[in-house]
């Protein structure tokens, strides 16, 4: 439950400079597009959880987990409800292994996370993964074909030989998003126990609810912090770095204003959001608003609520 309902906070936050919310659409795929994909997600999140129930309790090794197929099945199920494709892979990516360390995370005796063992435990799920979870993971990739993508010198998912050069370099998922980590954020979240999440978006929302009990204000405030520290790799790899090293200065400087907190900083928010859209090519900052459904989903799985500000 944790993990839909950061989908669907993290889609509905309004205003999200360039992304698809509650009352903004792409021509290509709809805000209800989103919705329909949270909802499918949960059994998957769910699955994964469980087992890493039954890794805490001993029960399973961990060549049982199959993380990579989890995730190519539910990237293949994410368009269920709907006939787009890609609403979610980057969201899919980042909360599968974070459901695998929850199941090893929760005690018996609460249903909350410990945040540094979660963190912990988020590592180890990828120091555990297998050459074949990088097989799956790539081809839910290629699957989708998502935005920007591009050729890559080393493990290219487009190449007819990846498998065989995955296989004859021993290169598990973590060895796989190591190697990318300085191309994507998603990679180096996954790399590296989602520093990102944790560190700046965590640290972000729960900063904005203590100020005003608003969760929709609150992740615009964390979306607006990534953003400002952390430029797209999306719009870098579609647009080039000066493009993405200008929209994080404008992050920065709503921050300055307020952020989404005061009446000036969401004036600008509605800006730039509408100066995004209007692009001669849509500007979309994709990879910042998978890190924030990441950042609502451990802030959840910590025992954080809509209703206050704070962690009980």
């Amino acid at each position: 439950m944790c993990g839909e309902l950061a989908c669907l906070l993290e889609v509905s936050a309004t205003p999200k400079p360039g992304n698809v919310h509650r009352f903004q659409d792409f021509a290509e795929i709809r805000y209800e597009d989103f919705l329909a994909s949270s909802v499918s997600l949960g059994v998957w999140l769910e699955e994964l959880a469980m087992k890493g129930l039954l890794l805490r309790d001993d029960k399973i090794s961990w060549q049982q987990v199959n993380l990579g197929r989890t995730i190519k099945e539910a990237v293949k199920q994410s368009n269920y409800f709907h006939q787009r494709s890609n609403t979610n892979l980057g969201i899919i990516l980042l909360l599968s292994p974070l459901s695998v360390a929850a199941g090893l995370t929760i005690p018996e005796e609460e249903p909350n996370c410990n945040l540094d063992l979660l963190q912990k435990n988020a590592l180890n799920v990828m120091k555990h993964t297998t050459v074949e979870d990088s097989l799956f993971v790539s081809e839910a990739i290629a699957s989708v074909s998502p935005g920007g993508l591009g050729k890559v010198d080393q493990y290219d998912i487009t190449e007819p030989s990846l498998e065989e050069d995955l296989r004859s370099d021993d290169v598990n998922l973590l060895k796989l998003m190591d190697i990318c980590q300085s191309r994507d954020s998603i990679c180096f979240e996954l790399a590296l126990g989602y520093p990102i999440t944790i560190k700046t978006g965590l640290a972000a929302l729960k900063w904005s609810l203590a100020i005003r009990n608003d969760i929709n204000l609150a992740i615009i405030d964390a979306y607006l912090a990534i953003l400002s520290n952390y430029p797209d790799t999306l719009v870098i790899r579609k647009f080039g770095d000066e493009i993405a090293q200008r929209i994080s200065k404008r992050a920065s400087d709503i921050i300055n204003v307020g952020g989404a907190l005061t009446l000036e900083g969401r004036r600008e928010l509605e800006e730039l959001d509408i100066e995004l859209r209007e692009a001669e090519e849509k500007i979309n900052p994709g990879t910042t608003a998978d890190i924030i459904a990441s950042t609502i989903f451990v802030y959840l799985l910590s025992g954080g609520k809509l209703g206050d500000g704070k962690i009980e």
